[in-house]
């Protein structure tokens, strides 16, 4: 077929973006508002934007695509708004009350600083699994593998059978030892399936299969719980894609940094949470990559702060691959799935801004008005006052041109929400938009020294991405405030669908983790003959797409030292161990280890632990390539015309301020501020002395 493409869509919680690449590497954007709960809708709607800037119609260009990939947050509103599954959790006898005891501190995750002091406050989150329907089954392994005790089939029969007589739709087992030992929990699902056969069944075997029993059990809860209406989401995705003429396989962005296909994704939900954010960080590595001209990788530091209609999503490259973790988090539950890491705080485009009773003062977030019904300015009956309406009363925003002039702001409704957000304070209305901007400002500021102060990393060596629908908007202000000399907005207007275009330029990935314990000093034997089977279970599980592209595969390994808790994940060599291969992994732990924790941390004497390996298999399913044209000569773009903007570190009165039209400016243009450059699906908002140039990938490079 003539003229193909490749099609990414990113759903978030406010608008849902669309990135088409073509066969000469032509990108379009289309972007439309998220649908909830029928996020489909709003799939098919952001693809028809992008069809009809193309010139086709949206049947026309779903029919014509080569690949359509999925960044999905179902999953992760699903649990946001509490709309899971009634799940119940199946257990070794004496081990129900592991998900309530939470692992002693580890109720502490994701609490700050001053909730953490205030130890008569301290309560444990709501249960994600009520303890009525937690149920112990008669069965025991040893550390070893060891059959201790069978499992009591009859037994287990009559509790899944009562189970499902309580109404219950998603069955979750996690049974001591199954790490070592996995056949009473295989033998387990397969009587579930047999007496439930409509339920959803997840293991922890397939879901987090290595040691921490609380972790593997928190993270096969939460699979079962998503699980029913993720895997329905897709199968009606799936279904209105072959209705518009779709014949190929959806893949589906995956928090370990991939494209998953939708089997996968819908037997393994937990692996979709926090994709969209992923999905931006994978493309500002490729692009930061193929800018690099000609530098080592390893002096390749950034930054990303994705801020878009609900949270403000920050990740960092570091030497020129993403940083990763090894846990997520859900509130204040930890659990074991390796993830690309980065971190969202409540601060978007549609976070609400409100008086707050118990400080007295003025927040921002982390409440948004999302999609439905949104900013007071989208005059879709939202009253509360949003960080969208503060910028159009602050003059960042053109009522007559947001997304390019498809929805008309009003100004008077986002007046009207800001004066009755600031009456409390006695704000005027001009005020309360410019302390809503400062709060939002300085609460990313924040999440960007969390995500890299506190793990060891200096903000003023990295280079900033800036994108989203509002990234260009409060990017160049946050960047100015944390000392950030380079700041960069990817692709000028692509900027804002930029999570999209990740997931399209992503890799396939497969996973798989093998839990081992061996401790120091090792046999490079034994590590040979576990990498040979841990690799060869890889191959076997990849999907026929992926085993034809020729797919690279990554070691890596979990040690911890023998008298220590902590343990990182660190990259391993390939081929075949003998000691200075030993020897490399335990000199790239040490280094890792002093950088997170301070020179001296460790304890090398008391020798290492090996607790996980794992193998990453990636290939290319799709050709989206980032290429450069030639650079222009530099040149001062003229503007549009001049309109008062209100800048808020200058003071209250309204500054004349040039406005330029993003889709005048070509490559080498330059901007100096203060200036606003408009383009069709986000705005940049320059503050004083910045300059803004056009590089040979159309991307806006400016200099702080």
């Amino acid at each position: 077929m003539k003229d193909r493409y490749v099609i990414g869509v990113d759903i978030g919680g406010t608008f849902t973006d669309c990135v088409v690449v073509d066969d000469d590497g032509r990108i379009t954007i289309g972007k439309a508002a998220s649908t909830p709960p029928d996020f489909h809708e709003g799939f098919i709607n952001a693809i028809g934007v992008a069809a009809t800037r193309i010139g086709i119609s949206a049947d026309e260009l779903i029919a014509r695509a080569r690949a359509i990939v999925h960044g999905c947050t179902v999953a992760t509103n699903a649990l946001v708004e509490k709309r899971t599954s009634k799940t119940a959790l199946l257990t070794t006898a004496g081990h129900g009350d592991t998900l309530f005891f939470m692992q002693a501190g580890h109720r502490l995750a994701s609490l700050d600083a001053r909730e953490i002091a205030h130890l008569a406050g301290h309560t444990k989150p709501e249960s994600l699994v009520p303890k009525s329907l937690v149920v112990e089954v008669d069965e025991r392994v040893a550390a070893d593998g060891t059959v201790v005790v069978e499992l009591d089939e009859s037994r287990a029969r009559e509790l899944v059978r009562d189970l499902v007589a309580q109404g219950v739709e998603s069955f979750a087992v996690t049974l001591l030892w199954a790490t070592a030992n996995d056949r009473h929990e295989r033998l387990l699902g397969q009587i579930i399936a047999e007496e439930a056969p409509d339920a959803f069944l997840s293991l922890s075997c397939d879901v987090s299969p290595r040691p921490g029993e609380y972790q593997r059990t928190v993270a096969t809860v939460i699979n079962a719980m998503i699980g029913p209406v993720t895997s329905t989401y897709l199968k009606q995705l799936d279904a209105r894609l072959q209705a518009h003429g779709y014949d190929g396989a959806l893949s589906v962005m995956s928090c370990t940094g991939g494209l998953i296909d939708a089997d996968l994704a819908s037997s393994l939900p937990l692996l979709t949470i926090g994709s969209g954010p992923v999905a931006g960080l994978i493309g500002a590595g490729r692009l930061a990559r193929a800018s690099a001209d000609g530098r080592d990788e390893s002096q390749i530091n950034v930054i990303t702060g994705d801020m878009g209609g609900t949270t403000f999503d920050v990740g960092v490259i570091r030497r020129g691959q993403p940083v990763s973790r090894a846990e997520t988090r859900h509130g204040q539950y930890e659990y074991f799935v390796p993830t690309l890491d980065v971190r969202s705080v409540g601060s978007g485009g549609g976070s609400i801004v409100a008086f707050d009773d118990a400080t007295q003062s003025l927040r921002v977030g982390p409440q948004s008005a999302g999609a439905v019904p949104g900013p007071a300015a989208y005059l879709r009956g939202g009253e509360q006052a949003t960080v969208t309406d503060a910028d159009l009363v602050l003059g960042y925003l053109n009522p007559e041109y947001f997304l390019g002039g498809d929805l008309a702001l009003g100004v008077q409704a986002a007046r009207d929400a800001l004066e009755s957000a600031g009456r409390p304070l006695g704000f005027s209305v001009e005020q309360t938009a410019a302390a809503a901007a400062r709060i939002v400002d300085d609460q990313m500021a924040d999440a960007i020294r969390l995500s890299s102060i506190q793990q060891g990393y200096d903000p003023r060596s990295c280079v900033m991405y800036a994108y989203g629908g509002a990234g260009a908007v409060h990017g160049p202000q946050v960047a100015r405030s944390l000392g950030i000399r380079t700041l960069v907005v990817p692709l000028g207007d692509l900027a804002a669908g930029w999570s999209a275009f990740g997931v399209a330029a992503s890799d396939a990935v497969l996973v798989q983790d093998m839990p081992l314990t061996l401790a120091s000093p090792f046999d490079p034997d034994a590590l040979n003959k576990a990498w040979k089977q841990l690799e060869d279970d890889v191959r076997s599980a990849m999907p026929a797409a992926m085993r034809e592209s020729d797919p690279i595969l990554e070691r890596s390994v979990e040690l911890r030292f023998t008298m220590q808790v902590n343990q990182l994940r660190i990259p391993a060599p390939d081929g075949v161990y003998g000691p200075d291969e030993v020897a490399q992994v335990l000199r790239t732990f040490e280094e890792e280890y002093e950088r997170l924790y301070g020179q001296g941390s460790g304890y090398p004497l008391a020798g290492f632990m090996i607790t996980s390996l794992r193998v990453s298999a990636r290939a290319r399913l799709t050709a989206v390539e980032l290429t450069a044209a030639e650079a222009g000569t530099p040149h001062d773009a003229a503007p549009e015309g001049v309109r008062d903007v209100i800048w808020y570190e200058l003071g209250p009165q309204p500054v004349p301020t040039p406005v330029y039209r993003g889709d005048a400016l070509v490559k080498g243009s330059c901007v100096t501020g203060p200036a606003i450059v408009e383009f069709v699906d986000t705005t940049l908002v320059l503050r004083q002395g910045q300059r803004a140039m056009v590089d040979p990938y159309d991307s806006i490079v400016i200099a702080t």
